[in-house]
């Protein structure tokens, strides 16, 4: 009750005031207010929340003008913050063959593509790209591709987004040959004869997207503001883009220009090349920074992206781990992964992007990943103290325990994807050549969590979905659906930390927190209403939750009330 009388103070002192645009009552409205209070109405003028208390007390506001809408008892969240998400960058899978992470062997796959090649062939002078093809065990060659699109140039790419398949007229059109090097942080692989096989892992793939024909950059921020609508009606309203360049802040600039940004974009800038000085590295940071400054609420760049390693999925296995992996027959192999930097210069990477006021947003799933860029934090805060610059390690998905404590000494903030902590094909591979003790290890996030740290929600998508709610129903009950085994159920969290980590908690991580991530008089008005109360309904239903309507700025983006 101290909460709520708190809010209604709140309302009663905003009466000398012009009365709200709009009112919504006789609700349950979540506030993600430091008490975590629970209200039954809010009010807005403008972009701004004015009172959020008793359906009395900010009754007393309305004026003639004011609209007013009847939750009916219904559930209201802050807007929920994606802290980890790609939208400009996949918003083409919209129009782009998908084979939906199926689990499937390559006469499937070969089935499907065809399928799709003839009903959907798209625009003849772009690549043909197959996407959200689920890797675990599949092994494709260009050969292989070359029968299912042999006459143009085709790109077929992982669900994960860390392995393309090129057939053969995509591997001349990107100037791919035997005598190609491997990129930093990236793998072109060859066969016995040294000829290019057409796969391509993480930065390797870049040679092929710098050759591949774009769309326009009108027909891309259509794509884009069509994935945003998309988002709005799971209840997005901010967004943190894991990886950018000038090209796709362009995506951004181009529909913020044109009063299209229906969405909050915070932005790292992905550091390609982490063999290049420091020094040169982060004044590119800063001037790219600078250069995209464009609103502070709205559309920035102040925090750059690094990758230190892959993933742990066979046979890709370009995660970094502390100890090899394991062959078919469970035997410790030589293979630790791939090393993507040399430490030191990891750590001058990150200590001239900390110098900087620049957010660091690391990419790792292996234990030594992480170990590595805690390492790099660590260093960094010897030289400069504690910046305030909120920097993340995404993905987690191997912690080493030592490490665990580690997060909360030193402010990092673990950006978890917890949708992918279930049991399921994928996971049965990657402990199949981890083994069964570092399998207990796996998206730790209870662990991390007793440990101190903050933990904030995202997606990742295109390589999963979006919804935050069904991250949240795996979050809490680690398994793929009612009835399925669970994946490490003693890491489970629950519905209020996960409700945190997509609300209050990204939006502090987004360094946004003084303007989102709670329901609180003087922020903006980004809210959702739902179609249930998820706070009380079994925790196996939290996908089925459907987003009713979702403010931005006090603005209806969606609506189906």
């Amino acid at each position: 009750m101290t909460g709520l009388a708190v809010l209604m103070l709140a309302a009663t002192t905003a009466c000398a005031d012009p009365p709200p645009d709009l009112v919504l009552h006789h609700g349950r409205i979540h506030t993600e207010d430091r008490l975590r209070s629970e209200a039954q109405a809010i009010a807005l003028r403008g972009n701004t929340i004015v009172a959020v208390g008793a359906d009395g007390a900010v009754d007393a506001l309305i004026g003639p003008n004011t609209r007013v809408v009847d939750l009916a008892g219904k559930t209201v969240l802050p807007g929920i913050i994606d802290a980890h998400t790609h939208p400009a960058e996949s918003a083409y899978e919209l129009d782009a063959c998908s084979l939906e992470d199926e689990l499937l062997d390559e006469a499937g796959i070969e089935a499907k593509v065809k399928a799709c090649y003839a009903a959907r062939p798209g625009n003849p002078k772009l690549w043909f790209e197959v996407v959200q093809i689920n890797a675990a065990g599949l092994t494709l060659t260009r050969a292989d591709l070359d029968r299912m699109v042999p006459d143009r140039p085709a790109e077929f790419s992982d669900a994960d987004g860390h392995t393309a398949w090129l057939n053969s007229k995509a591997l001349a059109a990107a100037g791919i040959t035997r005598a190609t090097k491997d990129p930093d942080g990236g793998r072109i692989e060859h066969d016995a004869a040294g000829e290019p096989t057409g796969t391509l892992r993480d930065n390797g793939w870049d040679v092929a997207e710098a050759a591949k024909p774009k769309p326009s950059l009108d027909e891309e921020a259509a794509q884009t503001a069509r994935a945003f609508a998309l988002m709005s009606a799971t209840g997005i309203t901010s967004v943190q883009d894991a990886s950018v360049d000038d090209h796709l802040m362009s995506i951004y600039k181009r529909l913020w220009d044109r009063h299209q940004l229906n969405m909050r974009v915070r932005a790292c800038f992905h550091l390609a090349d982490l063999s290049r000085p420091p020094e040169k590295l982060i004044e590119e940071a800063v001037a790219f920074r600078a250069r995209w400054a464009v609103d502070p609420n709205f559309l920035r760049a102040d925090s750059v992206k690094i990758f230190n390693d892959g993933v742990l999925e066979y046979p890709i296995q370009t995660a970094a781990l502390l100890e090899p992996y394991l062959d078919a027959d469970g035997k410790p192999t030589t293979d630790r992964g791939p090393d993507y930097y040399k430490p030191e210069n990891l750590n001058r990477i990150v200590g001239a992007a900390d110098a900087a006021g620049l957010t660091v947003h690391v990419h790792a799933i292996g234990d030594r990943a992480i170990r590595g860029a805690l390492d790099a934090f660590e260093w960094a805060r010897r030289l400069d103290g504690d910046q305030d610059n909120r920097h993340q390690i995404a993905h987690l998905e191997l912690v080493d325990p030592a490490d665990l404590p580690r997060f909360k000494q030193l402010g990092v903030i673990a950006n978890f994807q917890l949708l992918w902590a279930q049991h399921d094909p994928d996971i049965e591979q990657t402990i199949k050549f981890i083994g069964p003790e570092r399998a207990k290890r796996l998206y730790p996030a209870r662990s991390v969590r007793d440990a101190g740290a903050l933990i904030v929600g995202g997606s990742d998508w295109s390589v999963s979905s979006f919804d935050a709610f069904v991250a949240m129903e795996h979050a809490i009950t680690r398994a793929e659906a009612k009835g399925q085994p669970p994946l490490l159920p003693e890491q489970a969290l629950t519905l209020q930390d996960m409700v945190d980590a997509y609300t209050i908690n990204a939006a502090y991580a987004l360094k946004q927190e003084k303007t989102t991530g709670s329901l609180e008089p003087g922020k903006r008005a980004d809210l959702i209403v739902l179609d249930r109360d998820i706070f009380a309904i079994d925790p196996y239903e939290l996908h089925e939750t459907k987003v009713l309507a979702t403010y931005l700025d006090g603005k209806e983006v969606y609506m189906a009330m």
